[in-house]
């Protein structure tokens, strides 16, 4: 039986009624609707059905108070994180990959739209979000391996890049290369005389927390040092983490020489703890973190750590949505060098510890 409803219906028909009145996905209606690029990719036939069943229903755009023909632009891109944690704004990492897209969105003339409310394990739920919010593209920030969302995405033909995410999964992706961001900071480590060398790797659900970790493993074996797995710890990217994972990196008869942590959050909580535990940084044990946030300049000693180019990252990940919105140019995944940024938190190990 026709869904359509009757002139004298009061209440206005929904994007979702319309997809079901002509037997496709809210995306395509969606796409249709809101005269998206991206509906190039939809025959005629199901535009015009499309087209109408929304005249025929009385759907009207949020953005419009006239019917459909209109084919208004929205002009915005989506912003979808790995997961709604609390405080999710206070993270660094975050911060940088919002002002790197809002100041590219800008220059485009495009708004940007944080989904918050649901995270990438709910796929249809963020599809439904951004679709009431008229996306034209979206942004996925470190896509979770069990994450349904990229499939769901790609079926739907909505335009979309990713950040962070594993390149062995993900397509139009922009990620630094951890083997080699992990690298020079074991190199800084073994140059200046460290053999025993600490982890605090990220959660391991999240792709560069796992890239950093086994790349830890790999660069150490390439330098011919033994790795001591009492020295290994895992954790959230958190100051607590560092505080959790030095305590029990310290439990070790031998403790090491030098701690690597997989972000500057995490090194900060490790620098806190010796220091409160009345070692020094780095006359007694060096730190290195991986980031290179603000406050790595700042802290008591500034941090040696590696730079991770997240801001240009996130403005040619957004830049190349933005363009492959407006005229389908074909998007392509870029990897970017991580950068040694040496201060005052690493020095050569003391002489009774390598004696």
């Amino acid at each position: 039986m026709s869904s359509a409803r009757t002139p004298g219906d009061r209440k206005r028909a929904t994007l979702k009624e319309v997809a079901r009145e002509v037997g496709v996905s809210i995306c395509t209606a969606s796409v249709v609707l809101n005269g998206s690029s991206s509906g190039s990719r939809i025959s005629s036939t199901t535009r015009h059905a499309v087209i109408s069943a929304a005249q025929r229903l009385g759907y009207r755009s949020s953005l419009d108070s006239d019917p459909v023909l209109n084919h208004v632009r929205s002009h915005t891109i989506g912003l979808i994180p790995a997961a709604t944690d609390s405080n999710i704004l206070l993270g660094p990492h975050l911060q940088y990959v919002l002002n790197g897209i809002v100041n590219e969105a800008e220059k485009s003339h495009f708004d940007l739209s944080l989904i918050t409310r649901c995270d990438q394990s709910h796929p249809i739920d963020l599809l439904e979000a951004l679709i009431a919010g008229k996306m034209e593209g979206v942004v996925v920030v470190a896509p979770r391996p069990d994450s349904r969302l990229l499939p769901l995405l790609r079926e739907k033909s909505l335009p979309m890049v990713v950040i962070d995410g594993d390149p062995a999964h993900c397509d139009n992706n922009f990620v630094i290369n951890n083997y080699q961001a992990v690298k020079v900071a074991i190199a800084h480590l073994v140059e200046l005389g460290h053999t025993r060398i600490g982890y605090i790797a990220g959660p391991q659900d999240h792709f560069a927390a796992r890239a950093r970790k086994d790349a830890f493993f790999e660069v150490m074996t390439m330098f011919g040092l033994s790795v001591n797995l009492e020295w290994v710890q895992v954790g959230p990217f958190t100051f607590r983490s560092g505080i959790d994972g030095t305590h029990r990196i310290l439990r070790s008869k031998t403790p090491p020489t030098a701690i690597f942590c997989a972000n500057d959050e995490i090194a900060f909580g490790a620098m806190a703890t010796l220091q409160e535990m009345g070692l020094k940084v780095p006359a007694d044990i060096s730190v290195v973190g991986f980031d290179n946030v603000l406050l790595a300049s700042h802290s008591h000693p500034p941090l040696t750590t590696v730079r991770h180019p997240i801001t240009e990252i996130s403005q040619a990940a957004a830049s190349s949505l933005i363009r492959y919105i407006e005229s389908e140019t074909r998007i392509e995944s870029m990897t970017f060098p991580g950068e040694l940024i040496t201060r005052r938190s690493t020095a050569p190990p003391p002489a009774e510890r390598t004696s």
